[in-house]
């Protein structure tokens, strides 16, 4: 457990924050110093300190440097644990043949196309408006949703492209929405992290990217925080492609 949780934050007074501030800006020196050394540079008694350690749930100072030390070390550990080398292997990827030629095909595509739906929930829903916005910002207009519980409008079922953005590609209303348009003779289009997912495989076609999922604990439940850095650069590159097919 934590020893500044929002509980123990809650039951701070103003001179616990003063200790409090005094520790976040000297935490490198911390461990080392006495009770007295931190009360004379804080400007607080050493009763004070005293009381501010057991309200975060320790016997005293002591205790407080010890844990205070290992959860710093903690920190540090896990921000070292941050790998940019799976984004740097998708740049890599980005410029080979094969892939240029994936972006080239749907770009073809989609300047055909009367309608240019982006769909995507979560994170991918974020994407997929972000992308609607900077395809309609170069001249393109076209729709993005990232609530997908309602029918989607298809004015042009067989002029309509949907491009559904999905990190997992197993998300039940996505893989739906996919089917439906599908039957009605849209082309759908996938962005993924992997071609074996499910949404990927009923897709018409699939841009993946596979780079290393990241989930993160929120209280009761994980969290996926893997990149969309990728799904970014294949918008705005499908962005720049269409627009010069359909100037071309």
């Amino acid at each position: 457990m934590t020893l500044f949780s929002n509980q123990v934050l809650s039951r701070f007074t103003e001179l616990d924050y003063e200790v409090y501030n005094f520790i976040l800006k000297n935490s490198g020196k911390i461990p080392y110093m006495t009770i007295r050394e931190v009360a004379g540079e804080a400007h607080v008694s050493t009763t004070t300190i005293t009381r501010f350690c057991r309200k975060v749930n320790c016997s005293g100072f002591s205790e407080f440097k010890v844990r205070f030390k290992l959860e710093k070390e903690h920190e540090n550990t896990r921000k070292k644990e941050f790998d940019f080398s799976s984004i740097q292997d998708f740049f890599q990827r980005v410029n080979t043949e094969t892939f240029q030629k994936q972006l080239e095909t749907i770009a073809e595509i989609m300047a055909k196309k009367k309608q240019i739906i982006f769909l995507g929930t979560g994170n991918s829903g974020i994407i997929a408006e972000y992308a609607s916005r900077y395809f309609c910002n170069i001249g393109i207009f076209s729709t993005g949703i990232s609530n997908p519980m309602f029918p989607i409008n298809l004015e042009f079922p067989g002029e309509s492209i949907l491009i559904v953005l999905s990190v997992e590609g197993e998300t039940n209303i996505l893989i739906e929405n996919s089917a439906i348009s599908k039957q009605k003779n849209s082309t759908v289009v996938s962005i993924t992290n992997s071609k074996n997912s499910t949404l990927a495989r009923i897709s018409d076609y699939n841009i993946s990217y596979y780079i290393q999922r990241e989930l993160a604990a929120d209280k009761e439940m994980r969290v996926d925080i893997t990149s969309q850095i990728p799904a970014v650069y294949i918008v705005e590159a499908l962005a720049r492609l269409t627009v010069q097919r359909k100037q071309g």
